[in-house]
């Protein structure tokens, strides 16, 4: 289903009962920061005229003999995670006049009142707030000022930080357990819009220009929207389609191998290679090991000891290819178990200890290289421009954050 056919079908749900038009006319106005990269696409609202529980939120409201408007306003994103659902709620008295505003903002429900103690009306319509990229609502943009090196860092260095939302009532009952690579899609689509708030609040945006429509039918449509953002990521987001690993001094140290006819028996990561393997698939990056040597060498250390032979996607070794790096068929057949096509190796990362085979061979296929120094058995030195790598890490470790910069900056996809 399309973007635009599923936008259509809240449409389907909005009328002109009095519920309808009472939560239409009172709807708030909320004002953005100048650079704010996301508005709200529907509210789902709920007329409370008894005291009672909140359908979506956590909040007992009480009417207290008037009425009570909740709109429960939804936004694809926040800076942060897939998917934000603040409310605002609109109190009236018997008469229907406002007598109180309250808001959300992190999980907790504030009164909104200027300095004077009067409402934030203007013009008899309800004005609020937005916190950059979070959307928690104030009553004056000068209640964000005493939060303003928080909520800069909040919006740039740790956009996206929590992927997909998988709390409150749209968990992953509701929407299918994201996978880990759904998490990173969503956490670069984020970093990408990562940005600097000005904290002038200019963009101006009337609720009632969308739709706004009972909180049962949105409820039951955000599920859909989810599950169609989880679909659409990998094909809106520039991201790493392998990561190759060499093995010996790269994952193994070599010195601490184990051999006998020339067949390894065994061999110790070296530090920081376990954290390494266990933070690529905790990151949902697919893996393939891309080594020369034996293949009974490779299971012995891979399957037998270390137990992790099942993180790699694909292997390319080369007694079972018949060839050895910096041969490039040693890394096609890696690519090409995989399905990769030749347009797409630009944005396949090979990482190796050896610049004349690992660097070499990956840069004349176009991959990405990434040279790993930790260890001193192989020269440091490259013999010409093609053993020159595009990055260079000392640590396993480091290349996590590496793949973080690099994926934020590969180019668009067409």
């Amino acid at each position: 289903m399309t973007q635009d056919a599923l936008l259509q079908e809240l449409t389907m749900f909005i009328s002109t009962s009095k519920d309808d038009l009472l939560a239409e006319h009172y709807a708030p106005q909320i004002r953005f920061d100048a650079h704010e990269p996301f508005f709200p696409l529907a509210v789902g609202y709920t007329l409370f005229r008894l005291a009672g529980q909140s359908p979506s939120s956590k909040f007992m409201i009480n009417p207290n003999n008037g009425i009570v408007i909740e709109y429960a306003i939804w936004w694809d994103w926040e800076i942060q995670h897939l998917y934000e659902l603040e409310h605002i709620w609109v109190y009236l008295d018997a008469t229907e006049k406002i007598i109180r505003v309250e808001a959300s903002a992190h999980g907790s429900k504030y009164s909104l009142e200027l300095l004077d103690g009067s409402l934030p009306l203007k013009n008899g319509h309800i004005i609020v707030y937005s916190e950059p990229g979070k959307h928690g609502f104030a009553s004056t943009p000068e209640f964000f000022g005493q939060f303003t090196d928080y909520i800069k860092a909040n919006c740039s260095t740790n956009a996206g930080k929590e992927g997909i939302h998988t709390c409150n009532l749209f968990g992953a009952d509701a929407f299918g357990n994201p996978t880990p690579l759904d998490h990173r899609l969503a956490k670069r689509y984020m970093q990408r819009l990562a940005f600097v708030p000005l904290f002038e609040f200019i963009h101006i945006f009337e609720l009632s220009s969308i739709p706004i429509i009972p909180w049962p039918q949105l409820q039951a449509w955000i599920p859909k929207r989810i599950k169609w953002w989880r679909e659409q990521l990998p094909h809106l987001v520039p991201h790493l389609e392998l990561i190759c690993l060499d093995s010996g001094d790269t994952l193994i140290d070599e010195e601490t191998e184990v051999k006998e006819e020339g067949i390894v028996l065994e061999a110790r990561f070296i530090p920081g290679a376990t954290e390494l393997i266990q933070g690529l698939q905790n990151a949902g990056y697919t893996l393939a090991l891309v080594a020369d040597g034996p293949v009974a060498t490779f299971e012995n250390i891979y399957r037998k000891q270390h137990k992790v032979w099942n993180v790699f996607s694909a292997f390319a070794i080369s007694e079972a290819v018949g060839a050895e790096k910096p041969d490039p068929r040693i890394f096609q057949t890696a690519l090409n178990a995989l399905n990769i096509m030749q347009e797409a190796y630009p944005r396949v990362v090979m990482v190796g200890n050896n610049l004349s085979r690992d660097i070499k061979g990956a840069n004349a296929l176009g991959l990405i290289s990434v040279w790993l120094s930790w260890s001193t058995r192989r020269s440091h030195l490259p013999a010409d421009y093609s053993e020159i790598p595009d990055f260079r890490i000392t640590t396993p470790i480091e290349l996590i954050d590496l793949l973080e910069q690099i994926e934020i900056k590969l180019p668009r996809l067409q």
